[in-house]
């Protein structure tokens, strides 16, 4: 499991430095865990330091909102002069992330159904 937390903090790290080098708009966090995806999706899943290193994180992680939900109660000037276009944001995103969820459920419920018949 510390092995598996070495990999995931210096992926953190890397896209941290990644990100600052290059200037780019995303979070280095959200590169690390792209290059985290990347690996599991490569070896075909994650090894089993890798699993119980999120099993045991896994009950901590609403722990994560608090620092965004002080940031949007420290950002509140601004939120209330846009908050027709956050609205919409909101709404939007929302209604994307649920028909995409459910084709890619439905793709592979297909797929794992077409398994089961061979």
């Amino acid at each position: 499991m510390i092995r598996s937390a070495a990999i995931v903090l210096a992926l953190l790290v890397i896209g941290d430095a990644v990100a600052a080098f290059y200037a780019l708009p995303i979070p280095g966090a959200a590169l690390g865990l792209a290059a985290l995806t990347l690996a599991f999706a490569l070896r075909g899943g994650p090894d089993p330091g890798s699993e119980e290193l999120f099993d045991f994180a896994a009950p901590y992680f609403p722990l994560f909102f608090v620092p965004a939900a002080v940031g949007l109660i420290g950002s509140i000037d601004i939120i209330s002069h846009a908050w027709i276009s956050i609205l919409g944001a909101i709404a939007v995103g929302t209604a994307l992330t649920l028909v995409i969820t459910g084709q890619v459920f439905q793709a592979l419920m297909r797929r794992v159904s077409g398994r089961a018949k061979a």
